[in-house]
């Protein structure tokens, strides 16, 4: 699960993608313990923290209050509705629908091959010598369309930083600086759903873990060290302009997933 965690939290694979499918392979409960989810959060989280310290550090500066402020923003549409579905209870039921899932692995592989289509990018009217938006200057319009994708990436199977930097790119930002925003967004994101984990946690007051400090901490290490390896290589490829290396896997695996679903549907009729 640690490994899993670190490759599919950064890569544009969807990492609750993911586990959904190995849930229902090998009949792992994801809520056997919330504990186990917050200390992978936790590693990928330290990751990012770990790769873009120096920003971070730079939020002190009132010259960097403005990017923080279009960080908040983007922040909002999936806070609002990421609350919502908890206290709904609709969550689990996102998880269930694994053909739904399969269906955004294809959608995710698509949306990142557009992300290489210099012709839907959007362009200011008028602006004939048109140059993308660097980080530091990323509108309130840009940002709120980047945390609209953000709050889509809510279902399983649609890629939280392959949605997020697509909607990015062709929104106008720069292809380097819509990566870095979609990093650091993701740095409220993690934290909210290692807090709404630590809040269930502590409400529904669980038996005792079967996990041993050391085997957290190991979760911790391995989902750190490996989020840290994928946020250097996709940083590398979004440079690169080649997020779609990642789109047949994702038409592959969002394929295999619905037919899989077909078939059990087909044995249970009969």
């Amino acid at each position: 699960m640690a490994v899993v965690q670190g490759i599919a939290e950064f890569l544009p694979i969807s990492s609750s993608g993911h586990l959904a499918v190995l849930a229902a392979l090998f009949g792992f409960n994801g809520e056997k313990s919330q504990t186990l989810e917050i200390v992978l959060h936790a590693g990928s989280l330290l990751a990012i923290v770990l790769f873009y310290w120096k920003i971070l550090l730079g939020f002190l500066k009132p010259e960097q209050w403005r990017l923080a402020g279009m960080l908040v923003l983007a922040s909002v549409p999936v806070g609002t509705v990421g609350v919502a579905l908890e206290l709904s209870g609709l969550t689990k039921s996102l998880f269930d629908n694994l053909i739904m899932t399969g269906l955004a692995f294809m959608i995710t592989a698509t949306l990142l091959r557009l992300s290489e289509k210099p012709k839907l990018i959007i362009r200011p009217a008028g602006e004939e010598n048109f140059e993308p938006t660097p980080l530091d200057k990323v509108s309130w319009k840009q940002a709120l369309a980047i945390g609209i994708g953000q709050m889509c990436a809510i279902i399983p199977g649609l890629s939280r930083s392959g949605t997020t930097i697509t909607v990015g790119i062709l929104s106008g930002v720069n292809r380097e600086a819509a990566g870095t925003f979609s990093f650091l967004l993701a740095i409220p994101a993690i934290a909210g759903a290692a807090f709404v984990h630590l809040l269930k946690l502590i409400l529904k007051a669980p038996k005792e873990e079967s996990f041993t400090f050391l085997q957290l901490a190991a979760g911790l290490l391995v989902s750190a060290v490996i989020s840290y390896w994928s946020l250097c290589l996709l940083t590398r490829l979004i440079k690169r302009g080649k997020l779609s290396v990642f789109s047949w896997y994702l038409y592959a695996l969002g394929l295999g997933v619905i037919l899989w679903q077909m078939a059990a549907m087909l044995r249970k009729g009969n």
